[in-house]
């Protein structure tokens, strides 16, 4: 069986931990684009989530990791603009954008 990881959320952000260990962490304040995809056209493909940081970083979580869905809910709460899940779950499931998958949020740059 695969590791799928474990994602801790906390108020200030949120770590993937992998074999026991921290593999990544990052603040909620640090994440520039949320883009979720499925790894394969296979209807049982795992939903996949792309963070990708302000430095560059990728973290990609886990449909079935434990915390994942925490992850959403602190997310949604922290992100303004994130998609809604139902407004990108169904049409990413029914194959319509898995290709290329579905930026569910970016950062907007702020102009002073």
């Amino acid at each position: 069986m695969t590791d799928t990881g474990r994602v801790v959320v906390v108020a200030a952000g949120f770590a993937l931990w992998s074999g026991g260990r921290c593999v990544a962490a990052s603040r909620w304040a640090d994440v520039r684009r949320l883009r979720a995809y499925v790894s394969s056209d296979a209807a049982d493909s795992p939903l996949l989530l792309g963070v990708e940081l302000l430095d560059g970083t990728i973290m990609e979580l886990h449909e079935a990791a434990p915390g994942f869905d925490a992850f959403l809910d602190r997310a949604s709460a922290t992100l303004a603009g994130l998609l809604p899940f139902k407004a990108w779950y169904a049409p990413l499931r029914a194959g319509t954008s898995h290709t290329e998958g579905v930026v569910i949020y970016e950062r907007v740059a702020r102009r002073y």
